[in-house]
């Protein structure tokens, strides 16, 4: 393996899991068996003692979609559109652990994170992250996936960097850009406040990047700087608008395939919208029997009383 697979290897082994989270994934790998080499922790509850204490971010990583779903509609809009995604809840006398869980192919998964447009998959996993349940060296495709993903990301943003900046700088400014692509955009302080959260982490990595000829970014005593020229700075530029356009539509996609995969799904959507905007439009219950139809609908109202941007 490289040594920026190595590194992320690395990571994926390098910190204890919240207390509970085993029954999470054991109450997963009740769901998929065997389909299921792989169960990543990433997100802000990586950072918890007790899974118990928030709404735990998982990707799941199948074999195939057949294996996982079958032959119906599931599977194909995990092929369609990754990752599939859904709401899982353990309870154990008055303890209930909750979890948000993703779910991909190993080579899909491989695919989006060498992606030249889907931030979605750069800007999750290159960020640090635990493994959770591995079989037979799962771990280490996840690995290069993530390799994969950080140099994606960063390859999109070096263009940009034109003065020397310290990597803190770098990754907030490299967030900063895939939030502006969300359809209501997170603050720079939210960037600012993730990157902070992981001190060492993100200077090893912007240095094994820059130590990779193709990846466009150099390390120097000042700081790191992209080393494109001026017409591939414009370029990325255009490119960087475009991805602003088309990840609120996918964003949008995502969000609303959601309505049918999660229990209560239209009542997730109102709550995410919510959270983000402040805006709130109560569901019917005719929206909440069929999900699938009333999504749509309902995205229009949100879009009305500017819940998206």
């Amino acid at each position: 393996m490289s040594a920026m697979v190595d590194f992320m290897r690395h990571d994926l082994d390098g910190g204890p899991l919240p207390d509970g989270l085993d029954r999470l994934v054991a109450a997963l790998r009740e769901r998929f068996g065997d389909a299921m080499p792989a169960v990543v922790m990433y997100g802000s509850c990586r950072r918890k003692l007790d899974a118990a204490e928030g709404l735990v971010d998982l990707l799941v990583v199948v074999s195939g979609y057949r294996r996982a779903f079958g032959t119906g509609l599931l599977a194909m809009m995990n092929w369609l559109l990754p990752p599939n995604v859904f709401y899982l809840e353990v309870r154990e006398g008055d303890q209930v652990l909750r979890c948000k869980y993703a779910v991909i192919s190993r080579d899909q998964f491989l695919r989006r994170c060498s992606s030249r447009m889907d931030h979605y998959f750069w800007a999750r996993f290159c960020q640090p992250a635990r493994l959770a349940h591995e079989h037979e060296r799962a771990g280490d495709a996840v690995a290069l996936g993530r390799a994969q993903a950080a140099r994606s990301f960063a390859r999109r943003v070096a263009p940009l960097v034109e003065q020397p900046v310290s990597a803190h700088a770098f990754w907030v400014r490299a967030l900063s850009l895939t939030y502006r692509c969300e359809l209501r955009p997170e603050s720079a302080d939210n960037a600012d406040r993730l990157i902070a959260a992981d001190p060492d982490y993100w200077p090893q990595l912007s240095t094994l990047l820059a130590a990779e000829a193709d990846n466009g970014l150099e390390d120097s005593d000042q700081g790191l700087h992209g080393t494109a020229s001026s017409l591939q700075r414009l370029n990325t530029r255009l490119i960087w608008q475009w991805r602003r356009l088309s990840g609120k539509l996918f964003n949008l996609a995502r969000l609303f395939k959601a309505a049918g995969t999660f229990t209560n799904g239209i009542d997730y959507i109102v709550w995410k919208v919510e959270r983000h905007s402040g805006v709130r439009v109560e569901p019917t219950e005719r929206m909440r029997r069929y999900p699938r139809l009333a999504a749509w609908g309902l995205a229009w109202k949100m879009w009305r009383q500017g819940g998206f941007k």
